[in-house]
């Protein structure tokens, strides 16, 4: 039988692919078999079962000329190895079904400027695609965004770069162009075609620089050396839009709300010398590993979005 030994010394320095080995021994009755079965050199099988009798303070086998059998100490030891391991096994299994990939827990966010235009085709793709998950969704500025992926509350976040945060890793999914609105009925530009300088000359309908898309653009205005006529500022993107269908002024807006838009009270061009856009982008913790799920979720956005 197995001698007493130090529970504290003994058990940590016991290790798991010492039972493994054990058991494959007493079940094929040969070291080169058991070898062969763990896809192991026989030396270095033989080494391990010699140190686990070692720690053990008991041989384990009597090794014959022909075979080897076990001692009382290794029938002994036999049905706790078997236990140990089958026990390994089930938490394995148990940890693969409750990590199921298609079964997982997704929270993920949006800027107001994106979510309009995308976000219900991807939760209908998502759901459809893995109706066993979890998912949650949270609509907010990129500096709330931001903070919550930070704090490890988002998993991702849907967002224009850049995002200048060193905690943030940024992933370009496509880039968008902004288009010249106005009003069908009421339009103010004549032309087809229009030029970077002429918006100088309508009134304009701005977003808030709350938004990063408002910053984005106030940003190429003054690079372009615009000195914008701005008649209303608003925090709401389809407020723009519809100043705009009632002919108070212009305004530059994602291409994904004119592909969306189904009023027929809105043109939208393209300016002619310059292509102002924006770069959206998945946002994630830099020192958090990507699940599938959000790896997945990612793709239906890059797929979905509208171009």
């Amino acid at each position: 039988m197995l001698r007493p030994y130090d529970q504290s010394t003994k058990r940590a320095n016991m290790e798991i692919h010492q039972l493994t080995y054990f058991v494959a021994v007493a079940e094929t009755g040969s070291f080169s078999r058991a070898a062969e079965r763990c896809n192991i050199a026989q030396p270095s099988l033989s080494q391990q079962i010699q140190k686990l009798e070692q720690e053990l303070g008991e041989p384990l086998f009597d090794r014959l000329t022909r075979r080897v059998v076990l001692t009382d100490a290794g029938r002994s030891l036999l049905p706790r190895a078997a236990s140990i391991l089958a026990e390994l096994q089930d938490i394995k299994h148990s940890m693969k079904q409750e990590t199921d990939i298609s079964r997982g827990m997704l929270s993920v966010g949006f800027i107001p400027t994106i979510a309009p235009f995308v976000l219900p085709r991807v939760i209908q793709r998502f759901s459809r695609e893995f109706p066993l998950a979890r998912l949650s969704v949270h609509e907010d500025l990129t500096e709330s965004l931001v903070r919550e992926l930070v704090d490890g509350k988002l998993d991702v976040g849907i967002t224009s770069s850049p995002i200048h945060n060193k905690l943030i890793r940024t992933q370009e999914l496509l880039t968008e162009p902004l288009l010249v609105a106005s009003s069908k009925k009421h339009d103010i530009i004549t032309s087809a075609d229009i030029h970077i300088k002429e918006l100088d000359e309508f009134p304009f309908i701005a977003l808030s620089e709350m938004h990063c898309l408002g910053e984005q653009v106030q940003s190429f205005c003054y690079q372009q050396h615009l000195e914008l006529k701005i008649v209303c500022h608003t925090s709401q993107l389809t407020t723009v839009q519809n100043c705009v269908a009632l002919g108070l002024g212009v305004s530059l807006v994602p291409k994904a709300l004119a592909m969306g838009d189904i009023s027929k009270q809105v043109v939208y061009r393209e300016l002619s010398d310059a292509t102002p856009q924006r770069k959206i982008a998945a946002a994630t913790h830099v020192e958090r590993t990507q699940s599938f799920l959000a790896k997945k979720f990612i793709e239906i956005v890059r797929e979905e979005y509208p171009t």
